[in-house]
């Protein structure tokens, strides 16, 4: 376990994001360039020809939060006229200033257009892991430019789950490389976007009770939501409210399912008031049993295993809680990409997640079922079916020397 203070990692970081740019550009040729840049491009140019669509909740909540933010600037990050986070409410203020004329409707999904260029860096980063410099850790950042879920969230549907999922695919990366103050600053980041990142915390969680994450490490996940409040807290939003936003949050949106692929959808008429907390605990109790499969593991390191244990992880939580939409199994559909990269004779399981994830899509923006929603979920079911016994053969080999 790599150890150190959070600053000087951050510096370490830095410099070796500065090598490594140096590093590609020395030893890649020409045409790889050509081929990479141009991918870029026409991904940039393939989210600009979206840049009109107004999506449903641009309608009915981006486009007056906006609107609030460029009337009232610093002062609106005081008021409470959403229930968005404030990290990401500061984000738009930061548009507001610097591209003040830019249309409202292009401008609140720029933080998720730039957050789709950090996905694909690293999933670059970490299939590279893999494969070394070549075509795999390329071709697989480009795919993930080019994902149908991954276009539409942003550049259409203007939702901001590509820039917590930047942050998670951040930790993921800097676990499997051992930096562990980097992996935790970047969740603590994930976290002050979205709730939803705590899809990763079973994980989080077997690591640290294995010993592979110190529990100061840990505490660097709060220390980055109360930075990430500050702004709010100066303009003169309570201390309090911003402490417990996420949870006043939970009682938004009664539901055992949104339009999700999740174990609610087969069960259409089940009473909400009746099977909201039975399903809080038996999520929870899904959750137990993979965190005691990875416990009671006796491999000798974990870090071969991450991203099938972290996309299991990403998989689990949204299909069994209760309350889940639509767009939250959007960082699953990019893991399960670098998934597909680290183990090619499931290539099959991103094609299954992602475009489940992309016929689910179609209700809310089009207005069309194309797919029974029960049928989906039964995919994504056994998508998730592989990958956890994926995740089993791997922390319970066969052969006993690992053990």
């Amino acid at each position: 376990m790599k150890s150190g203070g959070m600053l000087p990692e951050l510096r370490k970081e830095l410099q070796l994001v500065i090598q490594k740019i140096n590093s590609f550009l020395k030893r890649t040729s020409w045409l790889d360039v050509a081929i990479f840049s141009t991918g870029i491009i026409l991904a940039l140019f393939l989210r600009y020809s979206l840049r009109t669509f107004e999506s449903g909740d641009y309608s009915y909540y981006f486009k007056a939060w906006y609107k609030t933010i460029q009337v009232d600037g610093f002062k609106s990050l005081g008021e409470n006229f959403s229930n968005y986070p404030p990290l990401y409410l500061s984000l738009l203020y930061i548009v507001s200033l610097i591209l003040p004329k830019v249309a409202p409707w292009t401008a609140i999904k720029l933080p998720s257009i730039v957050c789709d260029l950090i996905c694909a860096w690293y999933v670059y980063r970490i299939v590279r892991l893999k494969y070394g410099n070549g075509v795999a850790a390329t071709v697989s950042s480009l795919i993930v430019l080019f994902a149908p879920t991954a276009v539409l969230n942003g550049a259409a549907w203007g939702q901001i789950d590509s820039i917590y999922t930047a942050a998670l695919l951040a930790c993921i990366y800097y676990l499997l490389e051992e930096k562990n103050w980097l992996a935790c600053i970047a969740f603590g980041l994930a976290f002050a976007i979205k709730l939803q990142s705590v899809y990763l915390a079973p994980f989080l969680l077997a690591l640290w009770i294995k010993k592979r994450i110190s529990f100061k490490y840990l505490l660097a996940i709060p220390a980055v939501y109360l930075v990430s409040i500050l702004p709010a807290w100066i303009a003169g939003r309570p201390l309090f409210e911003l402490i417990t936003l996420y949870f006043a949050q939970v009682g938004d949106y009664e539901g055992l399912v949104h339009n999700a692929t999740s174990v609610y959808t087969w069960l259409p008429r089940a009473d909400y008031n009746t099977w909201y907390i039975p399903g809080i605990i038996y999520a929870v109790g899904i959750c137990v049993i993979y965190v005691v499969l990875i416990l009671k593991s006796r491999v000798k390191s974990l870090n071969p295993y991450i991203v099938s244990l972290a996309l299991a992880s990403l998989l689990i939580v949204p299909f069994f809680l209760p309350k889940t939409h639509d767009r939250y199994f959007y960082p699953a559909d990019v893991l399960s990409i670098v998934f597909g990269f680290y183990y090619p004779e499931f290539f099959f399981v991103p094609v299954i997640v992602n475009l489940v994830s992309f016929f689910i899509y179609q209700p809310f923006l089009f207005g069309v079922d194309i797919f029974p929603q029960s049928v989906l979920t039964l995919a994504m079911f056994l998508a998730i079916l592989i990958v956890v016994w994926r995740m089993v053969v791997q922390l319970y080999p066969k052969n006993a020397a690992s053990e």
